[in-house]
């Protein structure tokens, strides 16, 4: 792994009083629940062909530079009877993608800014929306690329979610429009965090 992913990555992100885990994906059942919840979730809901929802940054998820991180509602132990310590119990609700970009091809609020976070791949599955577990999985996400040393986000919206990203401090890039990204239009949207 590279010398910017600091910390175990089964450590959870999640509040220390949360009823809830968010974790860096470590294990191939978290893999697993990641690419669930996003086929359920921008395949089967949204129509987004199966062939363009894993693409070169799901390569070698679990020993790679990109941080898939999984959002479990419960138990914050791992199972006891699992064949590894880093496999949480719990059912998986929502997941968020991490890379760190050049802030040149995406643009940053500071200048002087090398490198920012790309947030990509936030899902919440359906039956959860609405009860804030959004809002946790984008702490989580933040919360982990602070811990990787950055201080910016960028992400591509699509735009019947735009307002949710402003609720949480993002503010859409007005000089970059909207755009077509998978047949779904997106606006970019950024924050400092």
């Amino acid at each position: 792994m590279g010398d910017d992913r600091p910390g175990p990555d089964g450590a959870d992100l999640a509040p220390a009083d949360a009823d809830w885990t968010a974790t860096v994906a470590a294990t191939a059942p978290d893999w697993d629940a990641v690419v669930d919840l996003r086929m359920r979730v921008f395949v089967e809901e949204q129509g987004v062909p199966a062939e363009l929802e894993l693409d070169e940054h799901d390569e070698d998820p679990l020993d790679s530079e990109v941080d898939h991180l999984l959002v479990r509602e419960g138990d914050a132990a791992p199972d006891a009877d699992a064949e590894t310590t880093d496999t949480r119990t719990g059912e998986a609700v929502a997941t968020a993608r991490l890379r760190v970009v050049a802030a040149d091809d995406y643009g940053a609020i500071d200048e002087a800014t090398e490198r920012i976070a790309k947030v990509e791949r936030v899902v919440v599955a359906r039956d959860r929306r609405g009860q804030g577990w959004g809002a946790r999985v984008m702490a989580a996400v933040e919360d982990r690329a602070r811990t990787r040393g950055l201080s910016e986000v960028v992400l591509h919206a699509q735009v019947q979610a735009a307002g949710f990203y402003e609720r949480l401090g993002y503010a859409v890039d007005d000089a970059v429009g909207t755009f077509d990204e998978d047949g779904i239009e997106h606006v970019r949207m950024r924050r400092r965090i």
